[in-house]
């Protein structure tokens, strides 16, 4: 009698992990899921208590329509799930000039007035009026998209995960320290335990730790931290759906967006910029100085919200490629190994699809289809609003 085959080993248990481990032990697959833990990780880019869904990519068809995909796949996970994890809540996408063509908010509303979504656009007037905790003098014009919010991030993994391992994946809670090799050929994980666990193949969708655990992608990957701030208001109405849903001001500018209150009264407020060094935990300095940013920006934009208290600082960690677009492929120099990261801050929208995709790439079939998450090591950098992450 043959031995049985290896499991397939899934290293990192966020979005991308999850999803292909799930996917693939639907498909027949032993499934071995490897994460540090705890699930979902403090630090992962795939947690906090909220990410933004949505359909808004300027011109690049390509996200347009692959975010299409992913929000018929967050309504059936709203019907397959206890309760809603999506909130579709709507996006406000705002300009503090007017929606020229070629700009980012234009081609975005162009492309979900052509595939015929909900939106609706707004003078500057028009948002004060009819989102009262907005400046009306901050921004030009702008729009909502009605078929967009956001998803309860941190349980949208909880609940991946749980799925998982209801199908028959098996998770082990350890750090993976470094690939094992035959050659050139992966065979393997080396944990940080120092125990080489074989596999058939590996998919590493470890997010930002993917850069050192495949350190040959260095020119195309690169771990950023973007900074996110929870304030709390004493009545979280005014800042809650439908006259304050999920929200990017001017972005490709600013860097700003943001989320409605949750019940417990936090709005989230996050940036995408520069970015901190991750190399230390980020010192009272640093912090003070983006505070001071964020309500500087506030106090233009939404007053009322510039001197509520700060309860949570967090550092989301990206695994960002050169050009914005994920690697989802087999390295060609190296059989056994499949790479799924380079969420690049936009990837957890997607959550729905992901896990078909890679399990694709996995089985040999699909790659056609993503041309543009097709093996690299090095790419042109593209400017930040062909893609407008969060």
């Amino acid at each position: 009698m043959s031995a049985p085959r290896a499991p397939v080993l899934v290293v990192g248990a966020g979005v991308f992990g999850a999803g292909a481990a799930w996917e693939l032990r639907r498909r027949g697959h032993a499934v071995l899921l490897l994460d540090p833990g705890p699930i979902p990780h403090p630090d992962a880019s795939s947690t906090d208590v909220s990410k933004i869904v949505r359909t808004d990519y300027g011109s690049d068809a390509f996200y347009h329509e692959l975010a299409g995909e992913a929000m018929a796949g967050w309504d059936r996970w709203n019907a397959e799930c206890p309760r809603p994890l999506y909130h579709e809540d709507g996006f406000l996408l705002l300009s503090a000039s007017s929606l020229d063509a070629g700009g980012f908010e234009h081609e975005s509303l162009r492309m979900q007035e052509r595939a015929g979504n909900p939106v609706e656009r707004l003078s500057g007037e028009a948002l004060s009026a009819r989102f009262p905790r907005w400046s009306a003098d901050a921004f030009a014009e702008g729009y909502l998209n009605r078929r967009a919010g956001w998803a309860e991030s941190g349980a949208v993994v909880e609940w991946m995960v749980d799925r998982a391992l209801d199908a028959g994946v098996v998770l082990e809670e350890t750090g993976v320290e470094s690939l094992a090799f035959a050659g050139d050929e992966v065979t393997g994980v080396v944990t940080t335990d120092g125990r080489t666990v074989r596999g058939s193949t590996v998919v590493v969708a470890a997010g930002s730790w993917t850069p050192a655990l495949v350190p040959w992608l260095g020119g195309l990957m690169s771990v950023t931290g973007q900074p996110v701030l929870h304030f709390l208001v004493e009545d979280p109405t005014p800042f809650q759906a439908p006259v304050f849903p999920t929200w990017a001001a001017d972005i490709a500018n600013t860097g700003w967006y943001g989320f409605p209150a949750l019940d417990d009264g936090r709005v989230k407020v996050g940036h995408h910029g520069p970015g901190i060094p991750l190399d230390a935990r980020p010192g009272d300095a640093a912090w003070t100085a983006h505070e001071e940013r964020c309500r500087a920006f506030l106090q233009r934009a939404v007053p009322a919200l510039a001197d509520a208290p700060v309860v949570t600082r967090r550092v989301c960690r990206y695994c960002d490629s050169r050009d914005g677009d994920f690697l989802v492929d087999r390295d060609p120099g190296h059989p056994g190994l499949v790479v799924a990261s380079g969420g690049s801050g936009h990837g957890f929208k997607f959550a729905p699809v992901l896990g078909r995709i890679i399990a694709d790439v996995v089985d040999g079939s699909g790659q056609e289809t993503y041309s543009r998450f097709r093996w690299r090591t090095s790419a042109a950098a593209r400017p930040e609003q062909a893609r407008s992450r969060g």
